[in-house]
Order: structure tokens, then C-alpha cells, then sequence
């Protein structure tokens, strides 16, 4: 009998042994060695049974994070990783490789997507990046016209056009221009954020221990955008930071949930979400609809020609919602005239021309573990104050030592809730820059105007000012009071209703909250 039980515990043994050991504690036993400090203690890991799923090393030890939709995780000797689209990317773990569809004839490529049916029959299917790739995809040919023709710069030129490209306005030296910083916020005009963010963002703390602004060199305060989101917002916040020169764009009235609303959505809904909130602005902020002249696109997602169509038809100077990889040297600012050569990095992008719009890339960085992310907030979060400031130095010399594209700071409040420091580096590096005489921060309608009618450092001060202040009005004493009870748009629902409050100096609160299809609550 104890020849049997040493023979089982035997068998048991050769069967463990024999059978590979492919994850420990929910992780693949590849992603354990690779984190853990005494095997090579990367950075990043590949899952080998999932292309689309990876690992990041916290501690020695890997957690896992997925790739957007369509998107594959990419690791090369190029690169330390990344999330790359299926054509770009590289991934031996998981034994990936990418094989490009070809059409019936063998010698046009494909993408295999079907997002959207070919204009001209609504029979076949095709990707976005197929319409007006310069190959024929529909059999009817509808899916290469009204296509934005190349861009000569010899018939696009300043200060209505100008290509989209890396070199410089006016064909300045980099030396001689002014280097502009996009500082821009978006969500909800909160009161906390405003008493807990944006005044010590704006503000500083003079030697008599008051509140003093931040200026640039000419004494003006700090040019900054601010994207606004209608549902939560305090109008009187939203006047306050516009009567301190805060320039108001739009984030959309609702701020609707999936992204694919806005992907699918077509020009009235873009009309509805974008335009219509500047009468919500007007009535409840008491700001001028004419300074209302960009908007940037909920969760970034493009809405292809439709929502460029909307701007060009309602009179918007700008858009600010597309994200480029194109860093070295960075892409500056471009009208819509002609084909844009920017990566469609969120499709659908715009493929038509839409004279006089101008698209401002949203310039990614690289952050401290050398990835790519379009806003502060998603790059990957410093663990401390030096590696924050090493964040915005960093990515800030690429722009300064090269062609002096717009460099942006794209933030939420949510980067300084998690981390106190992160607020404290922002304001030093905000410190360090105003102490440069060539270094300016500016509305992104300032930037672009800059860009129309190019000038040299010396003549910045004069075209940075900030006459228009005078023409906004400050923010009454007595805001009214608003209330509304029982309201069921998202992020509520009829089975789960809420409240919206806010304060304005309008006359009368509205009869209802401002939302979709009611922007005055009418």
C-alpha cells in the first residue's frame, strides 16, 4: 500500500512538471518575470494569448491594461510600447502579424473595417481610412469624391490659408518668434475648482501674503481656454474666469456617453451640441457669442466631415480635438482649405475641405516611461513633484529647441486631485516660463492670429494684449439662484432622476435646465 502512495505522489509530480505553468496569481508567468526587479525589471509586457492587452510594471509586479478598441499593443526595438493601429504595430509575444486585405484585383489594399456603406450605393462596406485614401474601394467610385484636394502652398498662403506641416509662419527662424503655451482645462465650471485650481493657477502669492495674478511679459494675465461641459456647470464661474481672460470654448451641451454618438452623429446633432451652447453661454454667463470660436470633441472622438461641416456652416474659427503623433518636430496649426497630411489617429476624420476652419493639433507627449498620451492627465502619473516638472520641461524643450509649434498643456482637474504636487510643479514650470522673454501664454484664438499675421518676439507684446477685457462683464453681486429637482437626462435616467443647481446673473432662472434641444430652457 505505501508503494501505491509513493508511486501516485510520483505520477502527480511528472504531471505537474510536464504541464507548462502559463499564469500565477491571474497574470501570465512572462508578464511576473519581466516586472520582478531581478529579470530585467521592464517597463511594460506583452500578454502572449491577448494582442490587444499588456501589462505596466508597478512595483515589480505587473497590472494589466487593455488597448482601445481595434488597436493592437505594440513592443519593438522603435519603441518601448505602445497601442498601435493593426498596420503600425509589432507584437512577437503574442505571435501577431499583420497581412493587409487586398481588393478583388489583388493590388489595392484594404482595411477589412466596415464603418461606414459607400455614399453612392449603400450597398458596400467600407473603413473610414478608405474614403479618400486615393484608391477606388467603392465599385461606383463615390468613395473618392468631394475629396479636399492636395495642398500647394503656392496657392494657400497666410493669413486665410495655410497647409497643414511643420514649418514655420512667415518663414521665420525659430529664434525670432515667440514660443506659445495653449494652457486649456475642460469639464464642468465648478466652484471648488475654480476656489481650489484655477485661482492659485492664475494667481500667486505676493510678499504680503495676497493673491497676486500671474502675467505675461507685457502685464496682461495668463492667456488660457477653458472647454465647457453644460451639465453641472455654475454660470457664474464660467463668466469669472471669462472676465479674467479666459477664453470659452465648447465641450458640447450634454457630453453624451458612448463615443460612438459623436462618431455616428450627424450635422444637426453636432449644430445642437456645439452651436446651441453658445446661447446657453450668452443667456446664463453673459458671454459674447461671437468669442465663442472653438470647440474640442467629447472623449477626443472625431465626428468626421459632419461636425467640421457644423463649424464651417455656424461660423466657429476652430477646432481642437485632433491628436497627432507628430512631435519631432510638432505639427503647428493649419486651415482646412486642402487635405490635411495629420495621422487619423481617432477616425472618422475630415476628408472634405472646409476653407477658413482651422484645425490646432493636439500635440502628444512623451512621458517618463517614453509613451505617447494627447492630454497631462493620461500621460503616465508622476509619483512625485520632480517627475511632474520633468513632464512639462521635457515635452516643453522639444517645442522651444526645434520649430516653436504652439506646446500645449492639456489638463483636467482630476491631475491635481490625485496629487498636490502636481499642482505645485505646474505652477513653478508657469513661473519658470513667464520668466522668459520669448516664452508666452496665450488663447488658442490667439495663437492662431499670431499665426495669420506672423511677427517677431520683439512685437509680441502688442500682439498678445488684452484690450478686450474691457468689453466683459464682471460678475454681479447677487447671483440668482437656481434649481431644478427630479430631472431625468443623462447622467440620470427616468428610474434614477437628480438635481442640477447653479448660480447666474441672468434676470430670471429658466423655466427648465439647459440641455440638449432646450439651451435657453425654454
Amino acid at each position: 500500500m505505501k508503494t501505491l502512495v509513493v508511486f501516485a505522489l510520483f505520477v502527480c509530480a511528472v504531471a505537474a512538471v510536464s504541464h507548462k505553468l502559463t499564469k500565477r496569481f491571474g497574470v501570465p508567468i512572462e508578464a511576473e518575470i519581466g516586472c520582478a526587479s531581478d529579470g530585467g525589471n521592464a517597463t511594460f509586457v506583452a500578454d502572449p494569448s491577448d494582442c490587444a492587452v499588456f501589462y505596466y510594471c508597478d512595483h515589480s509586479w505587473p497590472r494589466i491594461s487593455f488597448c482601445p478598441t481595434g488597436t493592437i499593443w505594440s513592443q519593438s526595438d522603435r519603441h518601448n510600447g505602445r497601442c498601435e493601429r493593426p498596420e503600425r504595430a509589432y507584437n512577437d509575444a503574442c505571435g501577431f502579424t499583420y497581412n493587409a486585405p487586398r481588393g478583388e484585383g489583388g493590388d489595392i489594399p484594404k482595411s477589412g473595417a466596415c464603418d461606414v456603406y459607400c455614399p453612392g450605393t449603400y450597398e458596400e462596406c467600407i473603413g473610414y481610412t478608405e474614403i479618400c485614401d486615393g484608391f477606388q474601394q467603392c465599385k461606383d467610385g463615390s468613395d473618392e469624391r468631394g475629396c479636399a484636394a492636395p495642398c500647394n502652398p503656392d496657392d494657400c498662403k497666410l493669413p486665410d490659408c495655410r497647409c497643414s506641416g511643420t514649418d514655420i509662419p512667415g518663414g521665420l527662424l525659430p529664434s525670432e518668434i515667440p514660443q506659445i503655451v495653449l494652457l486649456t482645462f475642460e469639464g464642468a465650471a465648478r466652484i471648488e475648482d475654480y476656489q481650489h485650481l484655477y485661482l492659485q493657477i492664475f494667481n500667486k502669492i505676493g510678499r504680503d501674503r495676497r493673491r497676486v495674478p500671474r502675467t505675461n511679459a507685457n502685464g496682461c494675465p495668463l492667456g488660457a481656454t477653458f472647454f465647457d461641459i453644460n451639465q453641472f456647470t455654475e454660470f457664474v464661474v464660467l463668466q469669472g474666469l471669462y472676465t479674467q481672460g479666459v477664453e470659452i470654448a465648447s465641450l458640447s451641451l450634454s457630453h453624451q456617453s458612448p463615443a460612438s454618438y459623436w462618431r455616428d452623429a450627424p450635422q444637426h446633432v453636432w449644430q445642437a451640441e456645439i452651436a446651441d451652447h453658445r446661447s446657453t453661454m450668452q443667456s446664463l454667463a453673459r458671454i459674447n457669442p461671437a468669442d465663442v470660436k472653438g470647440m474640442r470633441a467629447p472623449y477626443l472622438q472625431l465626428g468626421g466631415n459632419m461636425q467640421f461641416a457644423m463649424l464651417k456652416d455656424e461660423g466657429f474659427q476652430w477646432d481642437n480635438s485632433w491628436p497627432t503623433q507628430q512631435m519631432n518636430p510638432p505639427m503647428w496649426p493649419y486651415t482646412l482649405d486642402y487635405r490635411s497630411t495629420q495621422e487619423c489617429v481617432v477616425p472618422p476624420c475630415p476628408t472634405a475641405a472646409f476653407p477658413g476652419v482651422w484645425e490646432v493639433p493636439m500635440v502628444d507627449y512623451l512621458d517618463t516611461n517614453n509613451t505617447v498620451c494627447a492630454s497631462v492627465d493620461n500621460c503616465y502619473f508622476p509619483e512625485n513633484k520632480e517627475e511632474a516638472l520633468e513632464l512639462l520641461r521635457s515635452n516643453f524643450d522639444r517645442h522651444y529647441q526645434s520649430n516653436r509649434a504652439p506646446f500645449p498643456i492639456h489638463v483636467r482637474p482630476r491631475w491635481f486631485y490625485e496629487a498636490q504636487y502636481n499642482l505645485e510643479a505646474l505652477q513653478e514650470f508657469i513661473d519658470d516660463m513667464i520668466g522668459k522673454e520669448d516664452v508666452w501664454f496665450t488663447t488658442i484664438s490667439q495663437a492662431i492670429e499670431w499665426i495669420r499675421n506672423p511677427t517677431r518676439s520683439s512685437r509680441a507684446a502688442d500682439t498678445f494684449n488684452c484690450d478686450f477685457l474691457r468689453s466683459r462683464e464682471p460678475v454681479c453681486d447677487h447671483p440668482r439662484f437656481c434649481a431644478y429637482y427630479n430631472v431625468t437626462m443623462p447622467p440620470n435616467s427616468a428610474e434614477h432622476p437628480g438635481d442640477r443647481y447653479f448660480h447666474t446673473c441672468a434676470d430670471i432662472c429658466p423655466a427648465h435646465y439647459p440641455y440638449l434641444g432646450v439651451p435657453l430652457g425654454q
